[in-house]
């Protein structure tokens, strides 16, 4: 089965979506056509030979090498035959690179390297341009996301959307377009959700034409943010685009800001912004909150009035399975626990009664520790293998081990999931989904 892979790097990230954004454009897949009743979006994947190509150039990348160019004496080969994609997609970074540095003699070596290597399909001139031209749009806004600072601290606060006895639908990692993400969307839908909250993340890079394609126009055909009242939180792949196609998304979503409140007589559902500080080349640092930020949720919390707290992130404060930082930077120990978010939010944590988040792509029952009762619920879309099996990376960390992810019928993937959270006036019960079974939850919470 074709499948994506992730780089948690922006540039890497972004030169993913100019790939792609190219690909889709020239192949017409990134247009809605009409099948049945159900438009639908189909995102170019491994099956490609120009996405494939990337990946490999990419993974050789992110690994500290690079893919070895043929010299003259190497027989020449038809694109994507003998691996020869990923050469192309090497000499188009190359090429970009030295666009955006400004580089004439470069940007003409590696015109002239094309013209040697004739085979490279020409619709790698076409990435090249595209990926200066979001780097450098990144470069026009000196690399600065255009975060929302409210002017009142009681700014965010959405009141009246949300009815004392509400569903409301949760699915992280969704972002990836493809027929996975349309699957779990339908099955939420039909649970007739009054709101829908997404943890985060639209692949690769949260560009215009992925947002507004990959999340936008597959959103609206299951839920009008005029009428569901809709969200969508700030991961790091959404800011590895300069973070204004993300700003303009929840404009669409009538999102006030990339953390705000939800909420009624009885719960509120407070949604933070663990993306902001996430976006650095290789992610060697654990991400936090702006102090505003912080000052904004302990408003929260000290004007709940008596509400019940569900707190709403990305990003993870402790893990079990994975990395606070994934990978470890080379020779530092891995974390299992987010000191940062760890002391910002500490102080509140026992006024929350459940943490959700993804990041992971993952669904994962923790037991409550830190002060806090928490689940990972990652698995909304993106594509994972279950080879090699996931492997527990801190056991301090506890967690249901019995509580995992099915294999999808091909043996290849996990299955992907959601949850939906009813509340029964000051009560609730939260039931967590796997796409392969609608109707029975693999797990319920009831607070």
């Amino acid at each position: 089965m074709p499948h994506l892979q992730q780089f948690r790097d922006p540039d890497l990230s972004l030169w993913q979506s100019a790939v792609d954004e190219v690909v889709a454009k020239r192949t017409g897949a990134g247009q809605a056509q009409s099948v049945g009743e159900t438009p639908v979006v189909q995102r170019p994947d491994s099956s490609n030979q120009m996405v494939q190509g990337a990946m490999v150039d990419l993974a050789a990348e992110n690994s500290g090498h690079s893919v070895p160019l043929p010299t003259s004496a190497s027989p020449m080969v038809t694109e994507g035959v003998g691996g020869f994609a990923e050469v192309c997609s090497n000499l188009a970074r190359q090429l970009a690179w030295a666009k955006i540095k400004g580089d004439q003699a470069q940007v003409t070596a590696c015109q002239q390297q094309f013209v040697r290597f004739g085979q490279c399909d020409p619709g790698w001139l076409e990435v090249a341009e595209k990926y200066a031209e979001f780097q450098l749009q990144i470069k026009l806004h000196n690399g600065k996301v255009p975060y929302r600072t409210y002017n009142s601290i009681d700014d965010f606060v959405i009141d009246g959307k949300l009815p004392d006895n509400a569903k409301i639908g949760i699915v992280g990692d969704w972002g990836t377009g493809d027929d996975a993400a349309k699957q779990v969307l339908a099955q939420l839908a039909r649970k007739q959700p009054d709101a829908v909250i997404h943890l985060g993340d639209v692949y690769y890079s949260c560009t215009n034409f992925e947002a507004q394609t990959y999340f936008l126009q597959i959103w609206k055909t299951y839920f009008d943010p005029d009428k569901v009242p809709s969200f969508t939180l700030s991961g790091n792949h959404d800011m590895f685009g300069g973070g204004a196609p993300y700003y303009t998304l929840i404009d669409a979503l009538h999102q006030p800001a990339s953390y705000c409140c939800l909420r009624n007589k009885n719960w509120q559902f407070v949604m933070i912004d663990t993306g902001l500080h996430d976006r650095t080349p290789g992610g060697v640092d654990p991400t936090f909150l702006e102090d505003t930020e912080i000052a904004w949720v302990q408003r929260r919390m000290a004007t709940a009035s008596g509400r019940k707290t569900v707190l709403l992130s990305h990003h993870q404060l402790y893990t079990r399975y994975s990395n606070i930082v994934d990978p470890p930077p080379s020779g530092q120990p891995s974390m299992a626990i987010n000191a940062t978010l760890q002391q910002q939010l500490g102080p509140i944590l026992p006024q929350v009664a459940l943490w959700l988040w993804g990041h992971e792509h993952d669904f994962v029952v923790y037991e409550k520790q830190l002060g806090v009762l928490a689940r990972c619920v990652g698995n909304g879309a993106f594509p994972v293998l279950t080879s090699p099996p996931p492997k527990i990376q801190h056991p301090e960390i506890l967690a249901n081990d019995d509580i995992r992810p099915a294999i999808e019928e091909d043996g290849s993937f996990f299955t992907h999931g959601y949850a939906l959270m009813e509340l029964q006036g000051a009560n609730a019960t939260v039931s967590y989904y796997q796409d392969t079974d609608e109707d029975d939850p693999m797990y319920v919470d009831k607070l």
